[in-house]
């Protein structure tokens, strides 16, 4: 499909090329205001749901800081949005304390 065979992208255009970023934040726009969701809804909303996610899923942190193409780890609580439930569940398996109720 792609043009050029060294082509990197994801989302390719009808001729084979990258597709603008401009074009992705239309057909997130058209589709978020067709299905009436509330909220602002842009291409960075999937980005920050597939980083919690991941962290939800077990994924190592390090891991998906190089998946984002990040330098610092600090940078990643900007993409995600975890609840206190999300963080009982590693405290439940790491912590001494509970290690010895068992």
């Amino acid at each position: 499909m792609a043009e050029n065979k060294d082509e990197k992208a994801l989302f390719l255009n009808a001729t084979g090329t990258r597709l603008q970023y401009h074009t992705i934040r239309l057909i997130v726009l058209g589709h978020s205001q067709k299905s009436n969701l509330s909220g602002k809804i842009t291409t960075h909303s999937f980005r920050r749901s597939c980083a919690t996610e991941l962290i939800r899923g077990g994924a190592n942190i390090y891991h998906e800081k190089e998946l984002l193409g990040h330098e610092d780890l600090q940078t990643l609580k900007h993409y995600t949005r975890l609840t206190i439930t999300d963080l009982r569940k590693p405290h439940a398996e790491c912590h001494p304390r509970e290690k010895e109720k068992e």
